[in-house]
């Protein structure tokens, strides 16, 4: 069945939310039955068509060197990564896609959104492993954690139909920062702290008034949790407490759920769930049995041989197709048999093994010497109906019980048959919903032979009420047609939330009946769009405002999708916002009847201010008949605007601002004394990295997304020389431009053409040209050899944090194809052998081509006409595009590491050792 299969595995995944915002379109299906614990939500929604998006967060502080030496974070999450896949394969029509993404003194995505399936299992998990090493941080900086969660999901999600997205937060300590002892310590690890930009972290003192206002900010009405949950993102928290008090992971489960340290308002349904271990094997078994429905329990061992307590039964019957199940031996030596159906014990020994069972296969798998995964898979009815068992042995009594979770994967799945032909309109007759039931390749099953015990429950969810459709459905009655009346509802997306419950039929074995086996409840969250009465416009559910860097208003047209027209009636409530930034206005030119838009609907957000963070919130629209008569309708729009603030500005005001106030009585020299004086790289550092590939018409190495990480940058301190800096072999020089209201500018002189900014890019006699506050821009070069066939070199610059990092990398992917063709306009064909001077120097080339970004000047003369000192001849690059590479002389220019011959940072409190 649809829901089975990746909901048993989903425990093994390792996340858990939902989320659906983004641009116009009709919004995610998120349940909100109190009776639907937050994992059940989210099995909904997939389970009704959405689509899955997964992130998992793994912390990177030091002290995991003492935690989880072993990383058996990084083997449990691997396992749960195949045991999904698999599942899904199993499975038509559900769709899930993972990134996974690290956090310390700050965010950084490591593996960008990929489809989860058996094939890309050994990249994601090639990149889950990277993690057994990054274990160096000086932080556990909850808040840019959140942070980067609020940013990824607004990105991912903007676009998409029906997003069901899900976080699993794997974390090892409490909410902590460590002193930075001087001005190199903030650079490295990380810069300042957006929420206390003023805060050099000098003292323990300054540390503890940043972890306040970060947890302050973290848990305000409207907060960055607020925000989080505003999006829809359930957040399913694991915590390692293996010498920490339990209290110490007070906020991590108030940031999860709303509960322990009190966080946020938005805490109904619940946000999500909190799970702890106390050692690396209770880690590994509750991160991969996290999100299973599969039933948990105990029993004590057995000692030396087999007996009635230290086995747990559960009974198979047609109806179930396979069994996961995940088992934790509570000493070492202890071993655990699988009773079958016939009768026979078979041991599974430590390892991996498969075992042909006749009309079932079994493999099973030690993660580690206590925690053991099996699966159990159905090849025909020949021994396979009832019961079964696992038992525990061991050589000794133990106090401590063995623990199991068993998932029975049931065939079998809830549907809305004519889903497809449903197109309900308020005002008109009831329609039907037609239900039933169907396997996991989407076939039906026939109601009659399922059992006895077999119900269904029906509910609608539509403008906060709640409507009981039915309630017990007996097999029988299962595909009779239900109506459903829609006089009492308001337009927008409904959900229409099937429930299942299935139980195995009981065995009947020597005058003794074992019970069935009650499965966990299956759950499909289905949208109904319920249309406004005729001649009434429909919109969207929600509407993004996008992302912005600036404090000024944003607009956005929201289509109105047939006739009539649609004004905003000003009832407007914010859910979350920036701190600071509550005064907030969404208003539009259409605010009455009388002003009532056709065709779109404006609107304009007002942010108030600068910050970090999201505002979310809802909105009435009234909707007006193209008959004026008819009275309007009120419908509720959900809306979001990421806003960032960056760190570093343009340096230019004071230049443009001298020149207003002196005017004409200040000699010209003056000024351009003044030009001169600016004109320098501002910050306290520039971070870079280089990465290369081809680039055409038909497509460029980077569609998939920029491959460098903020781990492959390296640095360059900006000390008293602000003019002239070399990093990532790239040597930016700083220009104050020749015209008197012309700004400076940064030049980086490249051997074959280039051009640098951001979105537009710019050069100078050929050379990429840059803002003076390079940080956050990016250049491109052509290849010296073959420009127009060659591969391309991108380089990224930022500032110490990364921040806007992805969204840095984004601009990059979007616009690298238009700037390398622009900058190949006019250029020769490529020679058919390269030249022996990589530098085009010399030799009969042909002049240089035209700067399509330059300010036409007069002819200025080949900068590259001489001949100059040619380096070393390099290997041909490939084609393909290429890894991340390295930083180079990383002892020096790792702005996270230590600084050349310095000792690491003093052992810090749980979390960031």
């Amino acid at each position: 069945m649809a829901m089975r299969g990746w909901k048993a595995a989903l425990g093994a995944a390792v996340a858990g939310a939902l989320v659906g915002i983004g641009g116009v379109f009709s919004p995610v299906a998120h349940a909100e039955d109190p009776e639907l614990t937050p994992v059940q939500r989210f099995a909904a929604c997939v389970n009704g068509g959405g689509q899955g998006n997964v992130l998992m967060l793994m912390d990177m502080s030091g002290s995991l060197r003492d935690t989880d030496p072993q990383a058996g974070r990084v083997k449990a999450a691997s396992v749960t990564v195949n045991r999904l896949a698999e599942s899904l394969a199993e499975t038509q029509g559900i769709k899930v896609d993972m990134a996974v993404a690290g956090f310390s003194t700050g965010y950084e995505r490591t593996l960008d959104w990929t489809p989860l399936t058996p094939e890309s299992t050994g990249k994601i998990n090639s990149d889950i492993e990277s993690y057994a090493s990054k274990n160096n941080g000086v932080d556990t900086d909850y808040w840019s954690a959140m942070d980067g969660v609020r940013k990824e999901f607004s990105a991912r999600t903007k676009d998409q139909a029906n997003s069901c997205n899900m976080l699993l937060w794997f974390s090892d300590g409490e909410f902590s920062l460590n002193v930075r002892k001087s001005d190199s310590d903030v650079q490295r690890w990380g810069g300042v702290k957006p929420w206390a930009p003023d805060n050099r972290l000098r003292s323990k003192s300054a540390v503890q008034e940043a972890l306040t206002s970060g947890q302050n900010d973290l848990c305000r009405p409207g907060g960055l949790a607020d925000q989080v949950r505003s999006l829809d993102i359930i957040t399913v928290g694991l915590g390692l407490a293996v010498d920490a008090p339990p209290e110490s992971f007070n906020l991590m489960k108030g940031i999860s759920t709303g509960q322990g340290t009190a966080c946020g308002e938005q805490t109904t349904p619940t946000p999500g769930e909190f799970l702890m271990a106390t050692d690396v094997d209770d880690l590994i078994f509750t991160f991969i049995t996290a999100l299973e429905e599969g039933k948990g329990g105990e029993n004590p061992v057995c000692v030396d041989s087999e007996c009635p307590e230290g086995t747990r039964t559960f009974v198979l019957d047609g109806s179930i197709g396979a069994v996961n199940a995940t088992a934790k031996a509570p000493i070492d030596g202890t071993r655990i048999y699988l009773k079958t159906r016939t009768g026979e014990s078979l041991e599974l020994t430590q390892g991996k093994g498969e075992k042909d069972l006749g009309g079932s296969t079994l493999t099973w798998e030690w993660v580690t010497p206590r925690v053991l995964t099996f699966d159990l898979t159905r090849k025909s009815p020949d021994n396979w109906a009832g019961p079964w068992g696992i038992v525990f042995v061991a050589d000794q009594k133990s106090d401590e019980l063995a623990k199991s979770s068993i998932t029975l994967k049931g065939d079998i799945s809830p549907i809305l048959a004519n889903r497809a032909d449903l197109a309900p309109r308020i005002g008109e007759a009831p329609v039907e919903l037609k239900l039933g039931t169907v396997d996991r390749n989407g076939e039906r099953i026939d109601p009659t032979t399922l059992s006895n015990e077999t119900t269904m429950d029906v509910k609608l969810f539509s403008g906060g009420e709640t409507t009981a459709l039915a309630s017990g459905l007996k097999k029988a009655d299962i595909e009779k047609p239900l109506e459903l009346n829609l006089d009492d509802l308001k337009p927008g997306v409904a959900e229409l939330v099937l429930t299942l419950d299935v139980t195995t039929e009981s065995w009947q074995e020597g005058g003794e009946t074992i019970p069935g086996t009650k499965l966990e409840p299956r759950h499909a969250s289905i949208p109904l769009n319920i249309l406004p009465p005729v001649n009434f416009p429909s919109i969207p559910d929600r509407i993004s405002f996008g992302s912005t860097e600036k404090p000024d208003p944003v607009t956005v047209q929201v289509p109105l999708d047939g006739e009539g027209c649609a004004w905003l009636a000003g009832e407007t409530k914010f859910t979350g916002y920036p701190e600071g930034l509550d005064k907030a206005k969404l208003f539009s030119p259409a605010s009455g009847k009388d002003s009532c838009a056709s065709g779109n609907l404006e609107l304009t957000l007002d942010p108030g201010g600068l910050g970090n963070g999201s505002f979310t919130g809802t909105t009435t629209v009234m909707l007006a008949a193209k008959d004026s008569t008819a009275e309007p309708v009120a419908v509720d729009l959900a809306f979001d605007l990421s806003q960032t603030r960056p760190v570093s500005q343009p340096v230019l005001w004071t230049t443009l601002i001298g020149v207003i106030l002196l005017g004409v009585a200040i000699p010209v020299g003056i000024l351009y004394l003044v030009k001169f004086l600016t004109s320098k790289i501002p910050g306290n550092a520039v971070l870079a990295g280089s990465v290369s590939g081809p680039v055409d018409d038909h497509g460029a190495f980077t569609d998939n997304g920029v491959p460098l990480g903020v781990a492959n940058l390296t640095v360059a301190h900006l000390t008293n020389n602000r003019r002239e800096v070399t990093v990532a072999g790239k040597t930016l020089k700083a220009k104050m431009g020749m015209a008197l209201t012309e700004p400076g500018h940064v030049e980086v002189e490249t051997p074959g053409p280039s051009a640098g900014g951001r979105t537009s890019l710019q050069s100078v006699k050929g050379n990429a040209k840059l803002p003076l506050a390079v940080q956050g821009n990016w250049m491109v070069a052509l290849d010296p050899q073959r420009p127009m066939s060659g591969p391309v070199e991108v380089t990224v610059f930022t500032a110490p944090g990364s921040p806007g990092f992805k969204d840095l990398l984004e601009d990059v992917r979007a616009n690298i194809r238009t700037s390398v063709a622009k900058l190949r306009e006019g250029l020769p064909p490529d020679q058919a052998g390269p030249s022996s001077d990589p530098w085009g120097g010399g030799g009969g080339g042909s002049a240089p081509a035209a700067d399509p970004w330059a300010t036409p000047k007069a002819p200025a003369s080949d900068p590259w006409g001489s001949s100059p000192t040619v380096p070393q001849q390099q290997p041909p690059q490939q084609q393909m595009p290429q890894q991340p590479l390295p930083p180079q002389n990383p002892p020096a220019n790792d702005p996270w590491g230590n600084p050349p011959g310095d000792d690491p940072p003093a052992a810090p409190a749980r979390g960031n050792r």
